[in-house]
């Protein structure tokens, strides 16, 4: 075997600062030696809760009917989780409903008090980390070379300039903030997500090969060039193993040819994959730069009674969500990172929507703004109002929740279509949890809804609806979905050294069972 393993020392440094194909080159030694897919972890949100009366299946377990909101994901029911009743720990150091929601929805730890932003002095804090990143500082199959895992958004519009409403991940690196009154508290800090899909692109590819980078694309033409064309990366180490033979026992000679047509074989594949041509290996290819142009918005503004406009966002949104969640499906496939989050909107979003109201189907609106017209839990919870203006809105806003669940349904559906680079599907080792940082238009923080998609070859239990008797702390989420990453029953006994203090009831019987 030594000589393989010196062609592969020479293979390897002749790709230089190629960490793409390195990590190809590995997977592929890997899976000969009967490896398989890895685990990921997708965090997903949509803004401002839900329509209850539209929301709740019928039925319960495995005998369920998915709902008018929840429509769109009926062809992925046996990947689908639809879980009803979570609530949120009290937010001690207050918060608003959106600001305090979205770090108590992620991490689980109470919010210590609210940052000095310039705007308003609800803007919440997050007590601890995210459980994107204890699952990653934690499990070491989740871990990649570099930060390994991005973060994105597609609209960064808020109400007053807060920072917690587009923030879904938090490091476990705390760092002191100013409050609004003027003192001192420690926040974990937020790690920032994305807005540009084409920075993104750079981020995630830019090293994928060797060479010079073209900036429009973020890769080494003439090393793709090369692999298009077939043209050998390992003729050197080829060279190397031909002067073997000459010089190496006759009796050698066979395993020297063996080798040989090993590392060729390699090299085929990896060519395969760059092409898009690799047979039941098809996973890991470049994705065309997106265009720079394509960007979400931001900005601050803080005014409900303007909720109607002029300007339509949701073919732009929907343009960048799916941007997003293609870069993050190739990275995956890659194996660059197997960690990431993705959020549609801030709860205090300014997303416009066109035709979603059938009052006024050429009339455009904004998403958060319009739910305040629905300030009463019991309207938000209840059965559609009487014709009028809550009529009206009651049905605008199901409308926008479908919208958000049928540009997810197509994200997920092309998780489950897609092929990793052991040629499984991508979402059968792909936990994504869905959640959002309300429960309704009234700001209550319980009942709150939530879904996880895929991870059927990792545990989880696809194709059931479970509606809680009594709320549970939105904790047992994470702490149900990290049975799979621990592979056992107590999920979190690795994490005792985690500083902060997450109170739960604990998993959620039925959700996760151990593979084979």
């Amino acid at each position: 075997m030594s000589s393989y393993r010196f062609a592969r020392r020479s293979f390897l440094a002749g790709l230089g600062g190629a960490f793409g194909l390195k990590i190809m080159f590995r997977n592929l030694e890997a899976m000969a030696q009967g490896a398989t897919s890895p685990p990921r972890f997708l965090v997903m949100h949509w803004p401002v809760g839900t329509i209850r009366y539209h929301f709740m299946p019928t039925g319960t377990g495995t005998a369920f009917t998915f709902s008018r909101i929840l429509k769109p994901f009926e062809p992925l029911k046996a990947d689908t989780i639809v879980l009803y009743g979570f609530a949120d720990r009290p937010s001690a150091g207050g918060g608003g409903g959106h600001e305090a929601g979205t770090p108590l929805t992620t991490t689980g730890a109470t919010c210590p008090g609210t940052r000095a932003n310039g705007g308003e002095a609800d803007d919440a804090c997050a007590g601890g980390p995210s459980f994107d990143q204890i699952f990653l500082k934690n499990v070491p199959a989740l871990q990649r070379p570099g930060a390994g895992y991005i973060n994105m958004i597609c609209d960064a519009r808020v109400d007053s300039l807060e920072t917690s409403t587009q923030c879904l991940s938090y490091s476990h690196t705390m760092r002191p903030v100013q409050t609004p009154s003027g003192t001192t508290i420690q926040e974990a800090t937020p790690l920032l997500p994305e807005l540009s899909p084409a920075v993104a692109f750079m981020r995630l590819f830019s090293g994928f090969v060797p060479g010079s980078v073209d900036a429009g694309t973020g890769v080494d033409p003439a090393m793709l060039k090369a692999l298009k064309q077939k043209k050998s990366v390992l003729d050197f180490a080829m060279r190397e193993l031909a002067q073997m033979k000459t010089l190496a026992p006759h009796s050698e000679s066979a395993k020297i040819e063996a080798h040989t047509e090993a590392i060729r074989k390699v090299e085929q594949q990896i060519s395969g994959l760059i092409t898009g041509t690799g047979g039941t290996s098809v996973a890991c290819t470049v994705p065309p730069a997106p265009d720079p142009a394509l960007k979400g918005k931001t900005g601050s503004k803080n005014d409900f009674n303007s909720f109607e406009t002029t300007i339509q966002d949701d073919i732009l949104h929907e343009k960048i969500g799916k941007a997003h969640a293609a870069l993050i499906r190739a990275a995956f496939q890659c194996d660059i990172i197997r960690v990431a989050t993705l959020q549609w909107s801030p709860g205090t979003n300014h997303v416009s929507f066109k035709g979603q109201d059938p009052q006024n189907p050429n009339g455009t609106y904004m998403h958060h703004p319009r739910s305040h017209r629905i300030g009463d839990s019991g309207v938000a919870n209840g059965p559609p109002p009487p014709a009028g203006e809550q009529a009206d809105v009651y049905e605008f806003l199901t409308n926008c929740h479908t919208w958000y669940n049928q540009k997810t349904a197509d994200i997920i559906t092309d998780f489950k279509n897609a092929k990793d680079s052991f040629g499984n599907s991508l979402l059968d080792y792909t936990i994504i949890p869905f959640v959002s940082e309300v429960a309704e238009t009234a700001h209550s923080r319980s009942p709150k809804p939530s879904l996880i998609f895929g991870g059927t070859k990792l545990g989880m239990q696809g194709g059931q609806f479970q509606n809680f008797s009594s709320v549970r702390p939105q904790t047992d989420l994470w702490l149900s979905i990290a049975q799979a990453y621990f592979a056992t029953n107590t999920p979190l006994t690795n994490l005792s050294a985690e500083t902060f203090v997450k109170t739960g009831v604990g998993v959620i019987p039925g959700l996760w069972v151990k593979p084979v």
